[in-house]
């Protein structure tokens, strides 16, 4: 039966998001917010004493984990809660009868690394790495300035908390690659914002930044995700070392 999760709930729900892409997210929720914020709320199923599911809601933007068998009263529920963004495995969302608007690719470094010179990013940087993945992802970034400031409150909140980092090049000033983690728990990391300026493509700008990050991450034993956006970024993720591993639904 699903109830909403307190703060005593904290470590079984670390341990059964353990090493799952979007666990990752919802551990970092909880690491970061907690579990008192009008913004957030964390539910989970249990079943003989553990956790079988849990669902996010950050604002209105749904994150689902679930091993469940409780098909029709989770589905009933994250439609009840509403939603403008939901995202959950492909199983797990075929499994609950929803339909997915896109599916994408999911991968996990298996490869080997090193550091290769990308610096970590003051916050005098942020809006130009903001500008940079908005310009050159599309749908990754809204370019609104109200967009940005969300943005920024997130991850600075994150950053201060150890929960955030990025990184990137910068030459004459400009910001020519970017990356950042999405969200991090003590075992693992979500990468994103993953970009080059068209300036400098073709250069490893790109897989050098994303490889001194994965390398930073490695060595605090974290496992390294990322969601490819499309071909070309599935093509880019194989070539320097991460293998598929599942598929994401988003829902909208």
């Amino acid at each position: 039966m699903l109830k909403l999760a307190t703060k005593q709930d904290l470590d079984a729900i670390i341990d059964f998001c353990d090493g799952d892409l979007l666990g990752t997210r919802i551990s970092c929720y909880c690491l970061s917010y907690g579990f008192e914020r009008d913004f957030l709320g964390i539910w989970i199923d249990e079943s003989d004493g553990r956790i079988s599911c849990v669902i996010s809601k950050f604002y209105d933007s749904v994150t689902v984990v679930s091993k469940s068998e409780s098909i029709y009263e989770i589905r009933d529920f994250i439609n009840m809660i509403g939603y403008r963004n939901l995202e959950m495995n492909l199983g797990t969302c075929q499994k609950l009868g929803f339909k997915a608007s896109s599916v994408k690719k999911a991968y996990v470094f298996t490869g080997t690394t090193e550091s290769l010179g990308a610096e970590s990013l003051a916050e005098e940087y942020y809006r130009q790495l903001y500008n940079l993945v908005s310009k050159n992802i599309s749908g990754s970034f809204s370019d609104s300035e109200e967009a940005y400031l969300s943005f920024l409150s997130d991850f600075t909140f994150r950053k201060r908390r150890l929960l955030a980092r990025c990184k990137g090049f910068v030459e004459n000033n400009k910001l020519v690659s970017s990356v950042i983690t999405a969200a991090e728990s003590d075992s693992s990391a979500l990468l994103s914002a993953v970009a080059s300026d068209i300036g400098v493509r073709g250069k490893g700008y790109g897989k050098k930044t994303v490889l001194t990050m994965v390398d930073e991450l490695l060595k605090e034993k974290k496992k390294v995700f990322v969601i490819a956006l499309n071909e070309s970024a599935e093509s880019f993720y194989e070539h320097i070392g991460f293998s598929f591993c599942e598929e994401i639904a988003f829902i909208k």
